[in-house]
């Protein structure tokens, strides 16, 4: 008895662009998994420091006005 065909590529692009190929949904807040921590760290106390403008931001600029 012949062997029979394992796999075949025939009709497998019909069937996936059938509903369309769509890339992926992007997302507000991408993971940060396996990011470098230093540059984490590092991004945080910038954010951090960057939103603390509203009252003390006077302060920052050294002049006495």
């Amino acid at each position: 008895m012949a062997k029979s065909k394992n796999h075949t590529a025939h009709n497998q692009s019909y069937k996936a662009h059938k509903n369309g190929i769509k890339k992926s949904k992007k997302h507000k807040y991408s993971s940060r998994k396996g990011m470098d921590p230093k540059f984490l760290r590092n991004q945080r106390y910038a954010k951090k420091h960057n939103r603390a403008g509203g009252a003390d931001g006077a302060s920052e600029s050294g002049g006495d006005e």
